[in-house]
């Protein structure tokens, strides 16, 4: 593969071939080069460099007396020597990279190009986007962008999400179809987007409005709702339709023709990973969560559902032993953030540099407990340890009685070498936004309201009441 190395009005552009687009622009030929060839070795490619002349020119307009002298000196002597045919290529192009390598590095700019940097530097050829879904509930969808490849993680947290999912996606999937549908467990904050509100006699879901390609669910289920009877027939109608479904089992041990690793794209794969509760019952709905592991390059993704501490202790055991799981580049909080996920026994083995979290930020759906609203603190204080990168879909306004963006949509790109994140309301990290910051209010048994799913949260004239910050970052 070839690496193009372009330049226009003083800023440099690295091109893959066949690329629509740069993977990255810089404003220095050094740090633009260095990234080329970076990305050449990776590829087993070249770097076509079109900017060594452009360069030198730039390099004679800009100096003076007799420097400018001798580099129009140097370039005349260059010229006449190829005419010639004194010197070959490879010589020509050591001297000019000499002479412009000293003239970039003494007015070059330097680029940092950590994961902090802006979406418009990162070629998006793999997207991963965690979805918000329309309403004051928590829930889980995340869309995953390979190349040509569309895979949908879950549809929660209501069957009127449906139409939101979609709208969204539909802004990326353009051919009408999902390569991959994952179900990671039966909850209804997990599973009622796929199958979507009843009109006559059909249903707007997921299943039902896209061809489906392969369909990967959990391998047990505790769950007898209706809606999870609704899921199995909106399962049951992708298949008749052409899906294929297999069972996280049934990948893992890839059995009955499926496959434990899937490729998407070059360099890029999903991969279905280890969890004891593919292959035992467990009492805990969220332990039967399929668990997966993207690889796009030299970054690495995990979503492991709402896996709790007994699926991630066995998880992070299993790896312990064998290959496959170590640093990731991003972590899906496990449960929404829930003090029982996200625990040490699994950070400790991944060290996530970006977390992102699926929920509505101090809402009581759940709960009205203080110290179990989603993000808990007993989440924060253990994934502090490793990254302060920490982003978060929706919040519930306490004021307004609303939901509303909190990150919003929130967005992770990766070229293979480095990942950006760009949210639909603000990139504020979870520790630095307004929310986490407040002061609220909590009776004697810390509740912040009177019940479960009540809206009266209590302030500072309620009686009986003690003022609390919100969360505390640790120091």
């Amino acid at each position: 593969m070839k690496i193009y190395l372009t330049c226009k009005n003083d800023k440099y552009s690295v091109t893959k071939e066949g690329a629509k687009r740069a993977s990255k622009t810089f404003s220095s030929y050094l740090e633009a080069k260095n990234y080329a060839q970076e990305l050449a070795n990776k590829e087993n490619g070249t770097v076509v460099d079109s900017c060594t002349v452009q360069k030198v020119a730039k390099a004679v307009k800009s100096s003076k007396g007799a420097k400018r002298v001798l580099i129009v000196i140097f370039i005349i002597i260059l010229i006449a020597a190829v005419v010639l045919g004194y010197l070959n290529k490879d010589k020509i192009l050591a001297f000019v990279n000499t002479q412009q390598s000293e003239y970039a590095h003494s007015t070059s700019e330097h680029v940092h190009t950590s994961s902090s940097q802006s979406i418009s530097e990162i070629d998006s050829d793999f997207e991963i986007h965690f979805l918000e879904l329309g309403n004051e509930y928590t829930g889980d969808s995340t869309f995953i962008k390979a190349g040509d490849i569309d895979i949908l993680i879950d549809a929660g947290s209501m069957q009127a999400s449906a139409s939101t999912i979609k709208s969204y996606i539909d802004q990326y999937c353009t051919d009408g179809k999902l390569e991959y549908v994952i179900i990671t467990h039966g909850d209804q904050d997990h599973i009622a987007g796929m199958v979507g509100k009843k009109s006559s006699d059909s249903y707007d879901g997921i299943l039902y409005s896209y061809e489906i390609g392969t369909i990967i669910t959990a391998a047990y289920t505790n769950k007898t709702t209706l809606i999870y009877q609704n899921l199995l027939t909106a399962i049951d109608y992708a298949v008749n339709n052409g899906a294929v479904k297999y069972t996280a089992a049934e990948c893992f041990n890839e059995e009955n023709g499926a496959s434990s690793t899937y490729t998407l794209a070059e360099g890029t794969t999903m991969q279905i990973m280890y969890n004891k509760y593919y292959f035992e019952k467990s009492s805990d709905e969220n332990n039967y969560s399929v668990c997966t592991l993207f690889t796009h390059g030299s970054k690495k993704f995990l979503l492991t559902g709402d896996l709790e501490q007994e699926g991630e202790e066995a998880l992070a055991e299993y790896y312990s032993t064998h290959s496959g799981l170590s640093h990731v580049d991003l972590f899906k909080a496990g449960h929404h953030g829930s003090k029982t996920s996200s625990n040490d026994c699994l950070l400790n083995l991944i060290t996530p540099d970006i977390c992102t979290v699926c929920c509505c930020a101090g809402g009581s759906e759940y709960t009205s407990n203080y110290n179990n609203v989603f993000p808990t603190q007993d989440f924060i204080s253990r994934i502090a340890k490793h990254t302060d990168a920490v982003y978060v879909t929706s919040l519930f306004n306490e004021k307004t009685l609303e939901f509303e963006s909190f990150n919003g949509n929130i967005r992770i790109i990766s070229d293979g070498i480095d990942v950006s994140v760009s949210c639909s309301n603000n990139n504020t990290k979870l520790k630095d936004s307004t929310w986490f910051n407040e002061i609220v209010y909590v009776d004697a048994d810390n509740n912040i309201c009177s019940g479960k799913g009540k809206k009266d949260f209590f302030t500072a004239s309620t009686t009986g009441v003690t003022a609390k910050p919100r969360r505390v970052w640790p120091s």
